[in-house]
């Protein structure tokens, strides 16, 4: 099953029964995920001076610790079974880490990410 992102203020067009055994994920800080939620000084830092290209590459180190990696990996095994939703408050679906995420768990654990629900 796939890896879907949204974010908290969409209310997807798509119905839940389309979606099937839904795991639903609120990766930001103080929701259970902190372990593939950006590190609040990195999104205080790069998101204020609107550097994304750096912003990136910090999350994507940070996704490197062993316990993302093995948050990661969870929700691989979890896509087995249901589809996967990553939700975060960026509505800019280009510049928010929740496409990070899903595209590194789709390229490390060969994972389908089907994309944003709009």
């Amino acid at each position: 099953m796939p890896i879907y992102t949204t974010y908290v203020g969409n209310k997807p067009k798509v119905k839940a029964q389309k979606l099937g055994s839904c795991f639903v994920y609120f990766v930001m800080r103080n929701r259970g995920n902190n372990e593939v939620a950006p590190m609040s000084i990195t999104l205080m830092t790069l998101t204020a001076m609107k550097d994304w290209e750096n912003y990136k590459i910090v999350y994507l180190q940070q996704l490197n610790r062993p316990e993302a990696r093995k948050w990661m990996e969870k929700r691989a095994q979890e896509a087995k079974i249901g589809n996967i939703l990553l939700v975060c408050y960026e509505k800019d679906r280009t510049h928010c880490h929740r496409r990070l995420l899903a595209e590194e768990i789709a390229k490390r654990f060969d994972v389908e990410y089907k994309g944003e629900l709009t």
